[in-house]
């Protein structure tokens, strides 16, 4: 699954890794670069695929902050997902 969500987990943050190590341990994972602009700056997001993700908490929580942007900030609610 994507690792653009952050999940809070104990054992996890207690695993710190430097980017150059996980680098390595993923080098093999499949990858997917995609280009955005964000406030007239081109940015590229590199989306690795771990495989590590729970599927129902990613929906979750996408679901969640979905809802949540319409119900804050009804002019988003015209922004495609």
């Amino acid at each position: 699954m994507l690792n653009n969500i952050v999940a809070v987990d104990k054992k996890k943050a207690t695993n710190k890794k430097t980017m150059q190590e996980m680098n390595e341990q993923y080098k093999d994972c499949p990858t997917r670069e995609n280009l955005y602009e964000v406030n007239g700056m081109k940015v590229i997001i590199v989306s690795h695929f771990t495989g590590t993700k729970d599927l129902n908490e990613v929906l979750y929580r996408n679901a969640v902050d979905i809802a949540m942007s319409e119900m804050l900030a009804p002019e988003i609610q015209s922004r495609k997902f």
